[in-house]
């Protein structure tokens, strides 16, 4: 059996970017929340520890690595959003294909999905129809079942 390395990404591209905005909206409106609640709660305090004259400088650090961290935490998260999305836009993008020759009439294999790949009860009852539309069409012939 052939191993396929994956050279794109990015198959159903507004599917899988869709996704990765998502989470990444979620995860930074999530992380505002928390801020926010975070400057409620220790700010107060923090102002009366220290000199007026120091609070604009501690701001002005308080934001830079702020911003230092998110950058970094915001390419990882969606690095692997893109990463678990092509895990569900794979099998769509092959379920696709393969029904669209059953419907063109074309005589197809069966789904074979990649480890670590979602949908594979999706594409076991697809293998099933497959089956049964290959024994419909010659049913002198014994199909073998398809492989799990």
């Amino acid at each position: 059996m052939k191993i396929r390395i994956r050279r794109h990404y990015l198959i159903k591209k507004r599917l899988q970017l869709g996704l990765t905005f998502r989470f990444l909206f979620l995860t930074i409106l999530f992380a505002l929340f928390i801020g926010f609640e975070v400057y409620i709660t220790v700010w107060p305090v923090v102002s009366e520890v220290i000199p007026k004259d120091l609070m604009n400088v501690v701001k002005y650090q308080v934001f830079l690595r702020l911003l230092c961290f998110a950058f970094p935490v915001i390419f990882v998260i969606v690095a692997f959003s893109i990463v678990f999305s092509h895990r569900i836009a794979g099998p769509i993008y092959r379920f696709e294909q393969t029904l669209d020759k059953l419907i063109q009439g074309e005589d197809t294999e069966y789904i074979h999905l990649r480890k670590g790949d979602e949908l594979n009860g999706l594409a076991e009852k697809l293998n099933e129809l497959i089956r049964i539309i290959k024994r419909s069409k010659d049913p002198t012939k014994k199909d073998s079942p398809p492989p799990k």
